[in-house]
């Protein structure tokens, strides 16, 4: 008997933490009256608190996306996950010039009040490679690992 009171109270504990983590935050008007214009097409839209901001995960056009407004509704970054098919040509040709024989492997943009920065991760036969580049197309090795798979 103690046995199924104990479980039965494991399981209600469980089932309360499982239910009170997929509770979205109330998000203010501001915010997502910001969210709304800027992102019209967005799907999948989840929320969480950051702070005093807010945080829009969602999905637009195939892109995966970040997006952090604050409580007044102003957009402070966007983050944005992709290939190099959505890489600006500028970019692309930097790195293509740059880094001859490396695969582009995954792509990071990052828009803030600094611009649009991107993190990309380059592969080869032998190494992951990391590198910084700007809108211009200036590029910045970060670091190189061995690739061990």
């Amino acid at each position: 008997m103690k046995n199924l009171i104990f479980s039965a109270a494991v399981f209600l504990t469980v089932s309360f933490a499982a239910t009170a983590s997929t509770v979205e935050p109330v998000v203010n008007e501001k915010a997502q009256r910001t969210f709304v214009t800027v992102f019209k097409d967005a799907g999948n839209v989840t929320w969480s608190n950051s702070g005093n901001n807010y945080v829009a995960y969602f999905e637009n056009d195939g892109i995966k996306t970040r997006a952090t407004i604050d409580s007044k509704g102003k957009l402070l970054q966007t983050i944005r996950y992709y290939n190099e098919s959505h890489l600006p040509a500028t970019v692309l040709a930097a790195i293509k010039n740059d880094y001859k024989g490396k695969q582009i492997h995954g792509i990071t943009e990052v828009t803030n009040k600094n611009g649009t920065n991107y993190r990309i991760v380059l592969k080869d036969i032998r190494y992951y490679t990391h590198i910084n580049a700007n809108q211009a197309g200036q590029t910045e090795l970060v670091t190189r690992y061995t690739r061990a798979d």
